[in-house]
């Protein structure tokens, strides 16, 4: 291929590169912290799962509510014809159930612990679907930082192509290998295409994610260096304290105990108090009258309902342990893989400027006779595994930074 053909394929290359990347290039960056506010507001999980506050807050109205009284009206004794005889009898009576033994306030404050637990389980649902978010971030960006790289190396081995066309031209080169070095920029403009492609595929889940509302895309140099130590005790002190999971239990188990009582407090009937107003006889005579009503527990004292709340009760407490359990392992991992995440990104980190050198080195030594090309295609290959390594594990060691707030709760 001549000078001048490679440069035509070259562009071609480029504008083909460029209408891809179009799409997502017209995205607007967004810094980490404004995602996550986007995602609180707009995420179409974390909507639909608020709507469970709303059906406790409406349990909590039902519960305050006092039952509501009885009228009635009875017309007896009427003879054929419908007219009124001495049996004739109006009654209008009115009835209000009045409930004994504490239960309406028992009954409110059963509801009202379960619509806190309900709010606290909402930001549990949140801090989970966290761990997914902060994934597809990173990774996103991760996949910029694979894609320059990729155009770099492409750029750097569209010179070493010029010089290996100049050396064939020579005869310093033979054609073999000046075509191995051909194909060899084939194998990059693929890895570059399915970058490309890993990329627009994830940022479709990133503005899934954000609500779909707009076009976003993670904003580059985001990554720091500063990675700080953290103690697993007291790590696990702040998950107790943060975690939102335990915390809606434990106010599930201030619930379950109320509703408990409840159920005992059903076992004290309650009364009907009424009043009534009749006539009587052809003229339907005027009389007043008032009654008094109570269920006797004879027969059923709820005992099913409070066996029911018991158990209830019981297993929720059994939920915190394996919560509580459950926090610990989630510290421990975490912190394993953070602390593993460091080691390995320092040891990336202290030969970076060594494979720099090591490739510069070795394209002037190709561009001077003093390697082959299949040593050359070799240091290329190891130069770019090599720093794709480094970046996955700053991406990683980053994303693993993160996600101990996620697992502690500190997040909101």
């Amino acid at each position: 291929m001549t000078s001048k053909k490679r440069r035509v394929y070259i562009t071609i290359l480029w504008v083909t590169l460029f209408a891809c990347f179009f799409e997502y290039a017209q995205a607007g960056e967004i810094p980490l912290h404004e995602a996550v506010e986007l995602f609180y507001k707009n995420n179409y999980d974390i909507i639909i799962n608020r709507y469970e506050i709303d059906k406790a807050h409406g349990d909590y109205i039902a519960a305050r509510i006092i039952p509501n009284p009885n009228l009635s009206t009875e017309y007896t004794g009427l003879r054929p014809g419908l007219y009124r005889g001495e049996y004739t009898q109006l009654k209008i009576r009115l009835e209000q159930l009045i409930e004994l033994g504490g239960k309406r306030g028992l009954r409110i404050k059963t509801a009202n612990e379960m619509l806190e637990a309900k709010r606290l389980a909402h930001k549990d649902a949140i801090r989970s679907l966290l761990i997914g978010f902060y994934t597809n971030y990173y990774d996103l960006l991760r996949y910029e930082l694979s894609y320059d790289l990729a155009k770099e190396e492409l750029n750097r081995f569209d010179r070493i192509l010029l010089v290996g066309e100049k050396r064939h031209s020579a005869g310093f080169l033979t054609f073999i290998d000046y075509t191995k070095l051909r194909i060899a920029r084939i194998d990059m403009e693929n890895s570059l295409t399915t970058i490309d492609t890993q990329y627009r595929n994830d940022l479709v889940t990133f503005n899934l994610l954000l609500g779909g509302e707009g076009s976003y895309k993670p904003s580059k140099g985001q990554m720091g260096e500063g990675f700080p130590a953290y103690q697993e005790t007291e790590l696990i002190d702040i998950a107790y304290n943060h975690r939102f999971d335990l915390l809606s239990l434990q106010k599930q188990l201030a619930s379950a105990e109320y509703a408990e009582k409840l159920a005992k407090s059903q076992r004290i009937p309650d009364i009907t108090v009424g009043g009534e107003y009749g006539g009587f006889g052809p003229q339907l005579s005027t009389g007043y009258g008032a009654a008094v009503g109570i269920s006797i527990p004879l027969f059923y004292r709820n005992e099913g309902e409070i066996l029911k709340r018991k158990a209830e009760y019981s297993q929720i407490r059994e939920q915190i342990k394996r919560v509580k359990k459950q926090i610990e392992v989630d510290i421990k991992q975490a912190l394993n893989n953070y602390s593993s995440g460091i080691k390995i990104y320092d040891s990336y980190k202290t030969r970076k400027a060594e494979m720099v050198t090591l490739l510069n080195s070795s394209e002037k030594a190709f561009s001077l006779g003093g390697i082959t090309v299949i040593e050359l295609l070799d240091t290329h290959k190891t130069y770019r595994d090599f720093i794709t390594k480094y970046h996955q594990a700053l991406i990683q060691v980053t994303l693993n930074k993160d996600l101990i707030k996620v697992y502690t709760g500190e997040l909101k």
